[in-house]
């Protein structure tokens, strides 16, 4: 007879190697195991769908650590896309700064930008003076 730590190795490399969509009941697991041990586990029935489940379970618990490590990088990064962009918006704010100093106290005035369409119905940006 096969010991249960056999058939477990088994059952789980066979899993790990199926389409768990097409692979739908306990029963094909159990028929492939008869196959690779050429012996009969009817009285294993039981024992099987739990090991099945088992699987189940924590691939699905390692599916759910993969997603919360992935939304955990993403929001690292987009933290780390929001510093740079202050820091530029900094720098700017600095240039306009020592720009306003070189020139005597005096602002660089900027002319505000209008968005229109054009003919393709796209959105541009003309200074206030063009036609």
């Amino acid at each position: 007879m096969v010991s249960d730590g056999e058939l477990v190795d088994r059952l789980r490399s066979f899993l790990r190697a199926s389409d768990l969509n097409t692979t739908t009941t306990t029963g094909a697991v159990r028929r492939q195991l008869e196959a690779d041990f050429n012996v009969d586990l009817s009285e294993k029935k039981a024992f099987i769908r739990e090991q099945v489940d088992l699987f189940l379970s924590e691939l699905e618990n390692e599916k759910k650590e993969e997603e919360e490590k992935e939304e955990e990088n993403d929001e690292e990064e987009n933290g780390v896309k929001e510093e740079e962009e202050e820091e530029e918006e900094e720098d700017e704010e600095d240039e306009e700064e020592e720009e306003e100093r070189s020139n005597g106290g005096r602002s660089r005035k900027r002319r505000p930008k209008n968005l229109c369409l054009n003919a393709s119905g796209e959105v541009e940006e003309r200074m206030r003076n063009e036609k």
